[in-house]
């Protein structure tokens, strides 16, 4: 008796599909809010610079085409509340991610960011000093570093503040490992940010 490949080869076209639509999906970073201390209510500019000096993608990553989808550094990002609340945006740069996440931070204390200056009695300005994803055997490994100045145009003094994020998980199969690893250091770093220095300047 013959046997029938038909119902076989449709599994395996779909499956082929099912894959291609998910390697073409951008990573997915989740950062969970947690609420600073509360801060003088105020607005205030926010500035995001990215000075990495490396890929997003570490050189083994990028040889295994593991995360390729954001070979380019674009991700998208789930930003959660403490109350539950979450909000998803999609094919962000990583300084439009970071800004997005700051300022979703600030509002918990109380503080208002913008990109402008109307209205803003301070000024905040956060640098990207590294967000990385690479692959060492079997795992995956995130690292994100920032430093943040406050300051207000025409006064001498200012207020610095780090935070750092590092974390690893098993590679699994498409970019879990990935978007695990990057939502723990990001969560991390951001905050680990120190916000209270705005209080001097407002």
């Amino acid at each position: 008796m013959r046997a029938s490949y038909g119902p076989v080869l449709w599994l395996l076209a779909i499956l082929a599909l099912s894959a291609g639509c998910l390697a073409s999906h951008r990573l997915m970073a989740t950062y969970s809010a947690a609420p600073g201390p509360s801060l003088r209510p105020g607005t205030v500019q926010l500035l995001v610079q990215d000075r990495r000096g490396e890929d997003f993608l570490g050189p083994e990553a990028q040889a295994k085409k593991v995360f390729a989808a954001s070979s380019d550094g674009r991700l998208d990002l789930t930003a959660k509340n403490p109350d539950g609340s979450q909000l998803l945006l999609s094919d962000l740069s990583i300084s439009k991610l970071v800004w997005e996440a700051v300022r979703r931070n600030l509002a918990l204390t109380g503080v208002t960011a913008i990109t402008g200056v109307t209205n803003a009695k301070a000024r905040v300005t956060v640098v990207v000093e590294k967000m990385s994803l690479e692959l060492a055997g079997r795992e995956v490994i995130a690292e994100v570093r920032l430093s943040a100045n406050i300051d207000r145009p025409g006064l001498p003094n200012s207020y610095q503040t780090r935070g750092y994020g590092k974390a690893s998980r098993t590679n699994l199969i498409g970019d879990q490992g990935g978007a695990a690893a990057l939502s723990e250091a990001l969560t991390i770093a951001l905050n680990n940010l120190n916000f209270s220095g705005l209080d001097n300047f407002q």
